[in-house]
């Protein structure tokens, strides 16, 4: 894996309440997008794909993503919003969860790998349910101060659900 390091980013806090600058801020909070040739064309091909059709696939889960060319490995990186993200999610609810993959046309195999398994996950009952009971949670704290009971409910959700992504980055 080429540029990813121990200090690299992979979750970050989502300011914006709306969908594209949602996902630029993920891009760029996210240092794992950091060594993307070039992140401006990223953005674009994302923001593109996104006004094709949404990505938002409903429980408060959105998962953006674009291809970039020369990318050795897929990367993702994870948006976390309390406030919720104005998304056009296929249930109408705003995303809390927006991931943001980065993958290679020649990659696919990874991608395709990727992607099913973070669906999987997503689709499995127990994981349903915490979602829907982290609902009653949500509590826009735009000060940022981390101890709402939403804010760690939310990252507990995402280190007992989605470590894997993570580890399979970072070879753990």
């Amino acid at each position: 894996m080429i540029g990813i390091g121990k200090d690299t980013t992979l979750i970050c806090h989502v300011d914006s309440l709306q969908k594209e600058q949602a996902i630029i801020e993920v891009i760029d909070k996210c240092t794992v997008f950091s060594t993307l040739e070039d992140i401006g064309a990223f953005k674009d091909v994302v923001i593109e794909r996104e006004r094709i059709e949404t990505t938002g696939i409903g429980h408060g889960i959105g998962i953006a993503h674009g291809k970039v060319e020369n990318l050795e490995v897929v990367q993702v990186g994870l948006g976390l919003s309390e406030c919720g993200i104005e998304y056009a999610a296929k249930d109408d609810k705003p995303v809390h969860f927006l991931f943001v993959i980065a993958s290679s046309p020649t990659r696919q195999f990874e991608y395709l790998k990727t992607l099913s398994t973070l669906l999987r996950t997503l689709r499995a009952p127990e994981v349903r349910e915490e979602l829907l009971s982290l609902d009653e949670l949500y509590r826009c704290d735009l000060s940022h101060q981390g101890t709402t009971p939403g804010t760690i409910a939310m990252r507990g959700f995402v280190k007992t659900h989605f470590s894997w992504l993570w580890e399979d980055v970072l070879h753990l």
